[in-house]
């Protein structure tokens, strides 16, 4: 068995196994989206397919993968972005709502936001900088060796 599918089996006994607690134990899924979205901001949740879509196209590493990984990390850059967007807006709005309790109240009431903008950035980036590692993965290993 190679490598790539002993992984791939793997990281699916891992995946499957991850559910099957999840749904034994007593979370509560609407809660622990609202918790996630509190926490993280939509983008992220947005950003979570995407994430699994790159897996497993890489570990298919196949010719046609390298669009898959293109469209995939161009796409994860522009949605974290938009939440850096979404954060920034958001900040403003509690800033300008709370600046009659003072500059201080203002400023912590839109540091939230701030952090949610700056995750959802770096989860854009690090989703296509890793989608960028495997493409070129894949391009050296489809280069044949030159003979000299």
């Amino acid at each position: 068995m190679s490598l790539k599918k002993w992984f791939a089996r793997v990281a699916g006994i891992i995946i499957g196994a991850g559910v099957i607690i999840m749904f034994r134990s007593s979370i509560n899924f609407k809660e622990l989206l609202f918790m996630t979205y509190n926490k993280v901001g939509i983008t992220v949740i947005a950003l979570l397919p995407l994430a699994i879509w790159a897996v497993y196209a890489a570990i298919q590493a196949e010719k046609h993968n390298d669009i898959t990984l293109s469209y995939i990390g161009t796409t994860a850059q522009r949605v974290g972005l938009l939440g850096t967007v979404i954060g920034i807006v958001a900040a403003t709005v509690a800033i300008g709502s709370k600046l009659n309790s003072g500059a201080a109240a203002a400023v912590t009431g839109a540091l939230p936001a701030v952090g949610q903008a700056l995750i959802s950035t770096a989860v854009g980036f690090v989703i296509a900088i890793s989608c960028d590692f495997f493409r070129y993965i894949n391009m050296r290993q489809e280069k044949p060796a030159k003979e000299e």
